[in-house]
């Protein structure tokens, strides 16, 4: 990828004042540090670093102030979470008829016609087709509970092209129809689908720079793993890295098909110049191709379904010697693969392509991820498995927050097996504190929903475990320990300036925790106040 320690650049800064932390879990501090073109040069006494740094040098001075690491944010939805804020009609956690009240008020202001998306949250009941069609007849309406799931009125299923008739899709989306075939406007892992006017590549741009200033850096985050969801997303991001304009730095996975939102068509297709490896620019690089197993909710592969009719057995995308041999291209090709699988056989199924894969050619230089894993389930046997084929679980802390209480969310047990669990918000706009991830932290502790209810308090960590997740653990999933995650001599000076110790703060005080500045490479990102 493009972001390596040989390429950073930066502003050359002294740092006072305040207490340097090396690492985010580290117990001892020192008074400055020394930043030399965007790199710590050297951390250490005020006396030594003001002899070391000369006269002329700029100085920030923080007095009282704590000095942690950049948070990494290893898997997250960046440009739909900046639609969600921005651009769509919030109505997370609101019931139907306010959902509809909510988009019969939107038209009545913007007038009929253009297309209205609302966004809800995970759990949410969503108004259904009959509901949409009554408060907007000629208006086309998408209501999303996550990027998973979503309703459809009539005007959206005729502009996308199936109002009478379920249409042909690829593997992995489900169109649901009533008794007679008619589409119910319910579609699940099938967003892209519908024909919603995208902005241009300069207003994107502005939203994204908007979303990773006021949601990512302004809570510490300084390196952000994103999956983009288009390809004018793609041109976004490369012109602000251009411009050294984007807040955060940015590596950019994308979909491989079949799958949610897929931007190649096959693993053959992708390059990493086309994700950011051609840029001259130390701010954006390629990170790796995602490949969906599963969906979500009903549609994960589980053996629970089985119940069911094989209809209602998941939107399962591949078989295992298809996805073995993607691993195995992959792996030639020194590519890191994220592989997304929420239902235990879809775990199952992934475990084994990997092993398959290994026996052929060996362990990749990065390690595969598992996406999701640990999150619902997890028995001793797939955490064995994980263990011997060298596979790093990406459950996420702040879906506890919308859980109905039977998830599992599995941090301790994953660390106690000396397993490396990435921090990571997933965020697409469903919970709109997800890019926080002090946010995650805070559930990690306290382990409880939005209605107060326990979700497995005994995989509970600590603050120091949860900090570790968003730095240590992020940066060397993505081979980047020598580069981010960390304030060590020849490190990026990627950091967040706080007023006091977040670390020893209540966790409700880290449910809202914001930093009071924020330095990419020695460059400010982000400041209370302006």
């Amino acid at each position: 990828m493009a972001i390596t320690a040989s390429q950073l650049t930066g502003d050359d800064l002294l740092v006072t004042g305040g207490r340097v932390f090396q690492n985010a879990d580290d117990t001892e501090a020192s008074e400055a540090m020394l930043i030399r073109s965007g790199v710590v040069d050297a951390v250490g006494s005020l006396d030594r670093m003001r002899a070391r740094a000369g006269v002329s040098i700029r100085e920030l001075h923080v007095p009282g102030c704590t000095i942690l690491p950049g948070f990494i944010d290893a898997h997250t939805h960046v440009e739909f979470s900046a639609l969600a804020r921005n651009e769509w009609l919030d109505v997370r956690g609101v019931s139907p008829r306010a959902t509809c009240d909510a988009v019969a008020e939107s038209i009545r202001n913007r007038g009929e016609g253009a297309w209205v998306v609302a966004q809800g949250t995970f759990l949410q009941e969503l108004p259904d087709r009959a509901d949409l069609d009554r408060v907007a007849p000629r208006t086309p309406v998408i209501v999303r509970e996550s990027m998973h799931r979503l309703q459809a009125n009539s005007e959206a299923l005729r502009l996308a092209g199936f109002l009478d008739r379920a249409p042909s899709v690829r593997s992995g989306i489900v169109v649901h129809v009533d008794p007679a075939g008619r589409p119910t406007g319910l579609v699940e892992e099938g967003f892209d689908l519908f024909p919603i006017p995208a902005p241009s590549v300069d207003t994107l741009a502005d939203l994204l720079e908007r979303e990773l200033r006021e949601s990512f850096a302004r809570h510490g985050v300084t390196t952000v793993f994103e999956i983009p969801a288009t390809r004018a997303g793609v041109a976004a991001y490369t012109d602000l890295a251009n411009r050294r304009a984007l807040p955060t730095r940015i590596t950019l996975t994308p979909v491989v098909s079949p799958g949610l939102s897929p931007l190649l068509e096959r693993m053959a297709d992708w390059t990493a110049e086309q994700f950011g490896d051609r840029e001259d620019s130390d701010l954006i690089g390629s990170g790796g191709i995602k490949i969906f197993i599963d969906g979500d909710n009903d549609q994960a592969f589980h053996s629970a379904g089985f119940s069911r009719e094989p209809r209602h057995w998941g939107a399962v995308t591949r078989t295992v010697d298809q996805l073995r041999e993607e691993l195995i291209w992959a792996n030639q090709q020194d590519v890191q693969v994220w592989v997304h699988a929420i239902g235990d056989l879809a775990q199952d199924l992934m475990l084994e392509a990997v092993s398959q894969s290994r026996d052929r050619v060996g362990d990749p230089r990065l390690r595969t991820r598992l996406e999701h894993a640990g999150n619902l389930q997890l028995d001793h046997r797939q955490l064995r498995r994980m263990v011997e084929l060298k596979v790093i679980p990406v459950p996420t802390a702040n879906f506890i927050s919308t859980d109905d209480g039977s998830g599992r969310y599995a941090f301790r047990t994953l660390g106690e097996a000396g397993l490396e669990p990435p921090g990571n918000s997933d965020t697409g706009g469903a919970i709109a504190e997800a890019p926080n991830p002090w946010f995650g932290i805070a559930h990690l502790v306290e382990r409880r929903n939005r209605a107060g209810q326990l979700v497995a308090p005994d995989e509970r960590v600590s603050v120091a475990e949860g900090v570790r997740g968003y730095t240590t653990y992020a940066a060397r999933a993505a081979g980047l320990e020598r580069v981010v995650g960390s304030l060590a001599p020849g490190s990026a000076a990627d950091f967040g300036v706080y007023a006091t110790d977040p670390r020893a703060a209540e966790t409700s005080e880290l449910l809202t925790m914001e930093t009071e500045m924020t330095f990419v490479g020695g460059r400010a990102t982000w400041q209370r106040n302006g």
